[in-house]
């Protein structure tokens, strides 16, 4: 049975003529679950999409899409997929897989340089194979039929014949949106040279460095892109944040911490992380010992204290009145840059449906109740 938003969830949206939200489920589980919670999720508000991540040690991405778009209503979308783990053919012949699903729904595209998920793939010119993927994309959705020369990223990474021809034999007939995951200069160009919409996160963006105006910094970036290209062209952002919510705030905090603590501790942009927040040297300095002692993250987590995760905020935790604060200081912080659609994403608490109950009936209407604070007239 598909479970699509109710009109009254519909009316309302329209009459606060504010705000999209979309959700995302970290897939801890299986596929039918997953399915199950975007029903309970939809149930109760008219999300505008359904974002699942591309993680390579749980169930395939594109296995629980399916499994989402079958049994609910909802727009669906990779929140994020990357060019590392699959050929650029078969990663295309997935997502026209999901849009033939989908329908006149349509899907979402989201796609980013890589994330941790998937550092056990050893990676190289990260934003020339995310250009590339991009475009190779772009080119087997609209049927057409390109050799693997013009990818030399993409080609010699999966060892690809380079005067071999690429194409779908069932295109897509509804183009999906590509939507560029960014948070350093160069992915956010390319987002707005290539993409049709960007994702920026508050892993990337925590709530430390949005007091510093870092967010402003890299929107000032975007908009200089826009200017430079002047087309016109239609451009959604999408402002991600995680939260783990819970009526139990300590417990919501402790299912925050492997996620708050490892965008901390892991991932390219490491250094400039530590650099930039207000880390004290004694634990910078140890974390990056433990890189350098080849530690895992979980052996690493203890190394940051609950005080400082709080503090720096890449995962807004705690009760709905402590989750609501934070993202009210995240979205006042972003107004002047008129993000089109809040995410509210993983872990999203230590009992989802609990979780997905809170956000929708405590969250979001009280979120929305403060829209006209968030965007600029």
């Amino acid at each position: 049975m598909l479970t699509t938003p109710s009109d009254r969830q519909l009316v309302g949206r329209e009459q606060l003529n504010s705000m999209r939200f979309g959700i995302q489920f970290y897939p801890p589980c299986t596929a039918p679950e997953m399915a199950a919670h975007a029903q309970r999720a939809l149930s109760q508000h008219g999300f505008d999409k359904i974002w699942v991540p591309d993680h390579l040690t749980y169930e395939n991405v594109f296995v629980i899409l399916a499994a989402i778009i079958s049994q609910t209503g909802a727009h669906v979308g990779t929140s994020v997929t990357h060019p590392w783990a699959r050929t650029p053919v078969d990663l295309a012949a997935s997502f026209a897989a999901l849009t033939h699903l989908a329908g006149d729904r349509g899907i979402t595209v989201g796609i980013g340089a890589g994330s941790p998920s998937s550092d056990m793939i050893r990676k190289a010119n990260r934003v020339a194979m995310t250009r590339e993927t991009i475009l190779f994309l772009r080119a087997m959705f609209a049927g057409r039929k390109v050799e693997l020369g013009e990818f030399p990223a993409l080609a010699e990474f999966f060892r690809l014949d380079p005067h071999a021809e690429a194409f779908l034999r069932l295109p897509p007939a509804k183009l999906p949106d590509i939507f560029v995951a960014a948070a350093g200069p160069q992915m956010l160009k390319l987002a707005w040279d290539l993409g049709d919409g960007l994702i920026v996160s508050n892993l990337s963006f925590p709530t430390a460095l949005v007091r510093q105006g870092t967010i402003d910094v890299a929107m000032a970036k975007l908009e200089a892109a826009r200017l430079a290209r002047n087309d016109g062209h239609n451009f959604t952002k999408v402002l991600h944040l995680h939260i783990s919510v819970a009526r139990d705030g300590t417990a919501a905090k402790r299912c925050a911490r492997r996620m708050g603590a490892g965008a901390l501790i892991q991932g390219h942009l490491l250094k400039q992380r530590i650099a930039k927040l207000t880390v004290p040297d004694p634990i910078g300095d140890a974390v990056q010992a433990a890189h350098r002692a080849g530690k895992s993250v979980d052996e690493m987590i203890d190394l940051i204290s609950d005080d400082l995760l709080a503090q720096v905020g890449t995962v807004i935790a705690g009760t709905p009145a402590e989750c609501i604060a934070g993202i009210d200081e995240m979205l006042r912080a972003a107004r002047p840059h008129n993000f089109d659609i809040v995410d509210i994403a993983s872990p999203l608490g230590p009992n989802w449906d609990e979780a997905i109950d809170l956000i929708c009936q405590e969250i979001i209407p009280e979120i929305e109740r403060r829209a006209p604070a968030y965007r600029l007239s």
